[in-house]
């Protein structure tokens, strides 16, 4: 709007300093007449040639809308890899030391310890939600006193299990997070299919805007050169005594008036060009403004039931299925949730062989051969008395859900709502048609029927051009006519799917 108004301002400000150029400083050139050698979109640099198909697919590359859906994906499929966490082995290892000294008697000890320990183990998570892990270790104690000393090394293999028996138990849980995770990618991939439509929609739209405008100049053209052509009848019957010379004005001023209508659709093309090439992604720049696309304008004619339509559109809508998609999302955020009410049950159990001895060989000799076996069991209970907590979000999560199919309902009542409307605008379209080709037909007889009474002097040049007028704005309103057809059938394509294998596009 702001560049529209913009040279709407420049072009009045310029017939303006011509109009207030006082006599005595004349231009050193006459003023250029607005005509087509002398046009805006001449002024505005060169003009691209382009077609639909061409424009979609540059959409599709640079498109900002399809970039971040895309990116959405890839941040959605990042953190289902952060999941698989759960798969790995956790390789863990320490090494630790001490000494300790008393009984200083003239500077001297008399008493130390010494102890040195390293361990080392591998543990994973199981698909009951528990880890299990082994573990070696070996220790060393070295004691040295008044009254004995003392060295022994001690190895042991430790096998042990963690589980949970009741809260955070079981494979749905071990598996929950990354099945909250496929839910975000899965609706962040609707997402994109959504985005996808929904470009390629606005560019049909726009391109469909930018097809009505030129074809509204070349209408308005086509009606100029008529009325100059009348003028130069009118003048050649003036210089012959058959036309009174005050015939003549009538029809200057009708050529005036659509010398500006088509500087007018001119700026049009141009806003229209500017628009299209922002929905597409492509540069605006000052050489890279203007567009021209093909202008023929038809309609195929095709049934449309609207029931099939509304059942075809509900399944193919990407916003219900993206609803469902959250909706499976916080099915899952409530029953993780739900699982915090159970009390908290865990199991632990080790077991292992150990060996001791004086020695490090001694002591592995002795490990291996069974000589001691250790086992240590613990279970642990804990549960909170009110759970407060988890209770205010279970209802938080449900109360969401609900939402979210208060929201389905609500959607599938808009999108049978906008797919009668476009039927319906498909349909009014049709009989506009052909109102307005019989308003042309009609329109033409006229003209030629005044025609015929303005050369045996029974009308005028006024009533003539009238009839050119009705002519042009019947044509004008035809391809508007052609034009809401055609966006209107983008629209139905968008609801049913059908727009982008319409146009040979695949986001999936």
């Amino acid at each position: 709007m702001r560049f529209r108004a913009l040279l709407l301002a420049l072009v009045t400000t310029t017939g303006l300093a011509h109009a207030q150029a006082p006599p005595s400083s004349p231009p050193s050139s006459p003023p250029a007449k607005a005509t087509v050698e002398n046009d805006l979109l001449t002024w505005s640099g060169p003009v691209q040639q382009t077609s639909l198909p061409e424009l979609l697919q540059v959409a599709v590359r640079v498109a900002p809308s399809l970039l971040s859906a895309k990116l959405d994906i890839e941040i959605a499929r990042a953190q289902i890899q952060q999941t698989w966490v759960r798969h790995d082995w956790v390789l863990d290892a320490e090494v630790t030391g001490s000494y300790s000294g008393s009984g200083l008697v003239s500077g001297l000890t008399i008493g130390s310890s010494q102890r040195f320990s390293a361990t080392a183990g591998v543990s994973r998570m199981i698909p009951t939600n528990g880890t299990v892990g082994l573990h070696v270790g070996t220790t060393y104690s070295k004691t040295e006193s008044s009254l004995f000393n003392s060295k022994f090394w001690t190895d042991s293999v430790t096998l042990s299990i963690t589980q949970p028996l009741l809260r955070n138990f079981g494979t749905f849980m071990y598996d929950a997070k990354e099945k909250r995770a496929n839910t975000s990618r899965d609706a962040a991939v609707l997402a994109r299919r959504l985005a996808a439509i929904q470009t390629v929609q606005t560019i049909v739209s726009a391109y469909w805007d930018l097809v009505l405008a030129q074809r509204q100049i070349a209408i308005t053209e086509a009606s100029l050169t008529l009325a100059r052509e009348r003028l130069r009848i009118t003048e050649l019957g003036a210089n012959g005594g058959k036309i009174a010379k005050a015939e003549i004005p009538a029809v200057q001023q009708i050529i005036a008036t659509r010398e500006e209508d088509v500087l007018s659709g001119q700026l049009a093309v141009l806003d229209r060009s500017i628009t299209l090439r922002r929905a597409v992604g492509m540069p605006i720049a000052g050489d890279q403004l203007g567009l021209r696309v093909a202008t023929e304008l038809d309609a195929r004619e095709k049934p449309y039931v609207l029931a099939p339509l509304l059942e075809r559109a509900y399944a193919a809508s990407p916003e219900l299925a993206e609803l469902a998609s959250r909706e499976a999302g916080a099915t899952i955020d409530i029953e993780v949730n739900d699982n915090g009410l159970l009390p908290q049950l865990d199991l632990a159990l080790a077991l292992g062989p150990t060996g001791t001895d004086d020695t490090f060989k001694h002591a592995g000799e002795a490990l291996v051969k069974f000589n001691e076996l250790q086992a240590q069991g613990t279970l642990t209970f804990t549960q909170g008395l009110h759970r407060d907590d988890v209770k205010g979000r279970s209802r938080e999560l449900r109360a969401g859900r609900e939402k979210l199919r208060v929201n389905t309902i609500d959607l599938r009542a808009q999108i049978a709502q906008t797919l009668t409307r476009a039927v319906a605008q498909i349909e009014l379209a049709k009989r506009r048609v052909v109102l307005s080709q019989r308003a042309i037909e009609l329109a033409m007889e006229n003209i030629r029927i005044e025609t015929d009474r303005f050369n045996l002097g029974k009308s005028t040049n006024f009533d003539v051009l009238n009839r050119l007028e009705e002519q042009r704005q019947a044509e004008l309103r035809k391809a508007q006519a052609l034009i809401d057809w055609h966006k209107a059938e983008a629209a139905v394509q968008a609801l049913t799917g059908d727009l982008l294998p319409a146009f040979g596009i695949s986001v999936d």
